[in-house]
């Protein structure tokens, strides 16, 4: 007998009871669900992060005490202030290269004797190709002036690895010593738990497609980044654009203003967030963390010489060998490094008006005032809020990836199209997938709907025995209730109403009359759920990678079809934009 609480039941009720996900009366969520699950399921994973690039979700991280990151500078000094770290010591080894006076990581000109110590050259809305030109369709303007930030060189993030190459490469440099040609890896370890603000998605990946728009409509939405300091095309000379009237440029605080994006989301955290988020998680290729203190959060675990190298890029490259460890990571960071709160986490999927889709089918955040407060006022209070990931709550990644693993190969086969199936065959495969909820003696579809939908929820468990009764309370036997709530949160809710709807096709698909019409109704399902697995690589060999774009490489044709590579000169570009297309080094070129 199927035990299901009842607030499970009137859930479920009202999950059939709107199941149109594109009903007008239905709510934001409800409509939202499928992007709402994927941002669960994909969270922390840079396979599926990566084909969901623009983030619209942000949830509390815990970073363990103890665990070891790394950061890749010039220098042999601990970092003390604002920086980057990554998660694997091959993205931070990109960045343990020298600093060669007056061509710091992402800066065009030499210092000015002034204590500037160099910024990228900025480019005018006239100077650029029209599709960086073009603004969003939302209303885009600060709504308060911008507040000083520190201009400082920032070594660790990847929009500066490739303006130092090509610089290098246009300039002449003085003989320098050797040991000037390589940088330092620093390896730290977390003093004690970091508590961060988790960023969705390629939250890192510096591009216009959208990947930005959580950070600077929503969380700089009163002090936006200047939306005119946006990289040139790549047919001007990147890096000896003319200086303006005084001869200098104005300041744009790195790549697509990282710098910039680092200091104002530091100091929202110390300020409108009382200190209670330590930094910021984000991700591109490889998970990384904007640390607001090193010196508060971290301890020197050791700090080594980096391996000599005459590329530019550093000794780690944008190598197969760097590809490789970030696709370790495609299934998730692993070993327990980053716990994600699930049951309470902000997502623009749940708010009126907040997301739109483009014509290329990527979401994007709406800019507008109205619609970014109540959002704002949502992420304040999750950030003062208490985590309850240290709580013994449902882990709803893993309910939903139960969900994943036994539907989606199954949808994938029946939907290829490269297998031919007579009706009595297809009909056989959809019913495997269904009968575990069937009763042959007393069929009823509603029933058989609700006890696949609700198969994997937590609150299916049998309730704790029922302590004595008392004199107050003579029948407290029959009203336990189950350990979890699990109707009362943005992602158990977005999974039932997922797995709902995926059973009630199925079920529907089993009773089409042709083949033609059951298949229609998986693939339109299929399209519904648009889930990561879709497109995952089936195998690839032991010297090959999957290989889908992952800021800053990557063309459409890896997007659209991502494949097994074992050399990133087989790789497309300009899925990212015509103006980046950093040079990938060969695999006898690798991060040895």
């Amino acid at each position: 007998m199927l035990i299901v609480s009842g607030g499970l039941l009137l859930a479920w009720s009202r999950v059939v009871a709107a199941s149109d996900p594109s009903a007008r009366s239905a709510s934001p969520a409800t409509q939202n669900a499928n992007h709402i699950f994927n941002a669960v399921h994909s969270s922390m994973r840079q396979w599926g992060s990566s084909l969901h690039h623009n983030g619209m979700s942000v949830f509390v991280a815990t970073v363990p005490e103890g665990t070891q990151l790394y950061h890749g500078t010039s220098h042999s000094e601990r970092v003390n202030a604002t920086e980057w770290l990554a998660f694997e010591p091959e993205h931070a080894l990109v960045f343990a290269r020298s600093r060669r006076p007056g061509f710091p990581p992402g800066r065009g000109h030499p210092p000015r004797g002034d204590g500037d110590h160099g910024r990228e050259d900025w480019y005018s809305r006239e100077n650029m190709p029209e599709d960086l030109r073009e603004t969003p369709k939302q209303e885009l303007k600060a709504r308060h002036p911008h507040e000083p930030y520190e201009r400082r060189p920032l070594s660790h993030t990847m929009g500066q690895s490739e303006p130092a190459r090509v610089s290098s490469q246009q300039i002449p440099l003085q003989d320098e010593p050797e040991e000037d040609a390589t940088g330092y890896l620093h390896t730290y370890r977390v003093k004690h738990n970091l508590r961060l603000l988790y960023i969705d998605g390629q939250s890192a990946a510096k591009s216009t497609k959208g990947t930005l728009d959580m950070q600077d409509f929503v969380l700089l939405h009163n002090a936006q980044p200047d939306a005119d300091s946006r990289p040139p095309p790549r047919s001007h000379d990147f890096f000896r654009a003319p200086p303006s009237e005084d001869g200098r440029p104005p300041p744009t605080g790195g790549v697509l203003n990282e710098g910039f994006r680092a200091d104002h989301l530091c100091a929202m955290a110390r300020t409108d967030w009382a200190g209670k988020i330590d930094g910021f998680l984000r991700m591109e290729l490889g998970f990384e963390i904007i640390l607001c203190s090193f010196e508060d959060g971290l301890d020197v675990e050791r700090i080594t010489l980096a391996k000599a190298t005459n590329d530019p890029l550093g000794p780690g490259g944008i190598t197969i060998n760097y590809y490789r460890a970030v696709a370790s990571r495609f299934d998730g960071i692993g070993g327990d490094r980053v716990r994600i709160d699930y049951d309470n986490f902000v997502t623009l999927y749940t708010f009126d008006n907040a997301v739109s889709f483009a014509n290329d089918g990527l979401p994007r955040a709406n800019n507008d005032t109205k619609v970014v407060t109540p959002i704002l006022e949502a992420i304040t209070n999750l950030a003062l809020s208490e985590s309850a990931a240290e709580k013994d709550s449902p882990d709803w990644q893993a309910v939903a990836d139960m969900v994943v693993s036994r539907y989606s190969d199954r949808i994938d086969y029946l939907t290829s199209g490269t297998i031919i199936l007579n009706e009595t065959d297809l009909k056989n495969e959809i019913e495997w997938a269904i009968r575990p909820y069937i009763d042959y003696n007393h069929r009823n579809k509603s029933l058989e709907i609700q006890r696949c939908a609700t198969q994997y929820f937590p609150s299916l468990l049998p309730p704790p025995p029922p302590p004595p009764p008392t004199a107050n309370n003579h029948n407290n036997h029959n009203n336990h209730k189950y350990k979890y709530n699990t109707t009362t949160t943005t992602a158990p809710r977005a999974i039932l109403h997922v797995t709902t709807h995926l059973c009630a096709a199925f079920f529907s698909a089993a009773e089409q009359p042709s083949t033609e019409e059951a298949i229609s109704t998986l693939r339109k399902l299929k399209q519904w759920l648009n889930w990561t697995t879709f497109k995952r690589c089936r195998t690839c060999a032991v010297n090959q990678v999957c290989f889908l774009p992952i800021w800053p490489a990557g063309g459409q044709e890896d997007f659209d079809h991502p494949k097994c590579v074992q050399s990133l000169e087989e790789i497309g570009e300009g899925y990212w934009g015509d103006w980046w297309r950093p040079r990938l080094l060969s695999p006898l070129r690798g991060d040895g």
